[in-house]
């Protein structure tokens, strides 16, 4: 039985820190650094409602479930800490209450 959760959790940290600096070459605006990019995908994620957990402080992100972001996705999280829990059946728990929109 805790086989599929030593997995489970292998497989989510394996995520958590892949990069995603190949989706970037393939794009013809300049490339965000990957701090930027994964605080976008934690705000579209959130601005999808897509279940999952979300934790940023400064430089440390973490986003169990969720979504990357659409290549033209303009969002961004105007905050350098915050958490955030989106159930099924959308249902958000979150401390941000900002906008997602870029300024």
């Amino acid at each position: 039985m805790c086989q599929p959760i030593n997995s489970f959790l292998v497989t989510s940290l394996q995520i958590l820190f892949m990069s995603t600096s190949h989706s970037d070459e393939k794009k013809s605006v300049q490339p965000r650094q990957q701090s930027d990019s994964q605080l976008q995908a934690i705000a579209y994620s959130l601005d999808s409602l897509v279940p999952g957990f979300y934790l940023w402080l400064g430089d440390l992100k973490i986003r169990l479930g969720g979504s990357e972001p659409e290549e033209t996705y303009p969002g961004i999280i105007h905050s350098w800490w915050g958490m955030a829990l989106v159930l099924p059946g959308y249902r958000i728990y979150s401390t941000y209450q900002g906008s997602y929109d870029h300024l």
